[in-house]
């Protein structure tokens, strides 16, 4: 899973330290799927030992009754402590195993939904601040394919608004990974749609039904580009910059497209997508060094959190 390091405007934990954070989200990861893997078994073995005491006479089912509470009791207070240690903050959340899935080949999608939340949570909140994220974010389809199909060494900065000398700028989406750096734009509309690339200032969207002129997409990227290409530039991080178009659901027709713009649509999107799923290449200083760089332009928005102002 890749890594959410920025968010528009929250305060992020990789703003802090993002050296440290970008390397313990692997282990945690790691750590944290071993523990849910204990739970889930622990779980089962749980169940298997009522099922048994169930068929037996009294007062064999009391003293089976007590062992089952207080091995849950132990069973919940370790995945507590460890969650405690994964979200480094007091978890107002159940245990993970009071909801756990009932069969073993469920644990994968579960873990990826349970750390793409944790990763809502590092990407939005530090120790003492919290930025609010709005629930067109935590719905958002894009910035969770991505998480959750790209590899742990990619690092994706979902709309980041960063501070260019007295301005404030958004830019496009933005995924560091061990080799280059992606811009992306993001075309998605009515499935088979079709959009007429230009160097105009419009373009055309084609559906079900009919017509309609949309802001060239390729202005935003441009934008992204300049500004992420200035940044790694000044900082000294040896990183290419890429700029891509890319939709997941339309296709998009651009006969010659300017020097330095990659375009993957309905056609080549998947392949794209595999390409950057078989990148085994680990995370790269000048990675590091450029998401540094990103991060020290970030604006944040955020509030001292209750316990600390009590």
């Amino acid at each position: 899973m890749a890594q959410i390091i920025k968010i528009h405007d929250c305060i992020s934990r990789y703003e802090l330290d993002p050296y440290h954070y970008m390397n313990q989200f692997i282990r945690l990861k790691k750590e944290r799927w071993k523990a849910l893997l204990e739970a889930f078994d622990r779980k089962k073995e749980e169940q298997e030992t009522q099922m048994a005491a169930s068929g037996e006479t009294a007062p064999e089912p009391s003293r089976k009754k007590f062992f089952l509470k207080k091995r849950k009791a132990e069973i919940l207070s370790d995945i507590k402590e460890k969650r405690h240690q994964w979200f480094d903050e007091p978890d107002e959340e159940e245990a993970l195993m009071l909801d756990l899935p009932s069969h073993r080949a469920e644990l994968a999608p579960y873990f990826k939904n349970q750390l793409y939340e944790f990763q809502l949570k590092w990407a939005s909140s530090t120790l003492s601040d919290m930025s609010e994220l709005s629930r067109q974010v935590r719905r958002d389809g894009i910035l969770r394919m991505l998480t959750q199909k790209l590899p742990d060494s990619y690092f994706v900065m979902y709309h980041p608004v960063l501070q260019i000398q007295q301005a404030s700028v958004e830019l496009s989406i933005v995924i560091l990974s061990p080799l280059e750096i992606f811009c992306v734009a993001f075309l998605e509309a009515e499935e088979d749609s079709v959009y007429i690339g230009s160097k105009n200032r419009f373009w055309d969207k084609k559906t079900s039904g009919g017509s309609h002129p949309v802001l060239n997409p390729a202005l935003s990227l441009n934008r992204t580009g300049s500004v992420v290409s200035q940044i790694v530039k000044e900082k000294g991080a040896d990183i290419p910059v890429k700029k891509l178009l890319l939709s997941q659901t339309s296709y998009i027709d651009y006969p010659e497209p300017p020097y330095g713009l990659d375009i993957a649509d309905k056609r080549t999107a998947g392949e794209w997508l595999r390409k950057q799923q078989k990148n085994t290449a680990p995370i790269k200083h000048h990675q590091l060094k450029a998401a540094n760089a990103l991060l020290s332009y970030g604006l944040s928005n955020s509030r001292r959190r209750q316990e600390w102002l009590d």
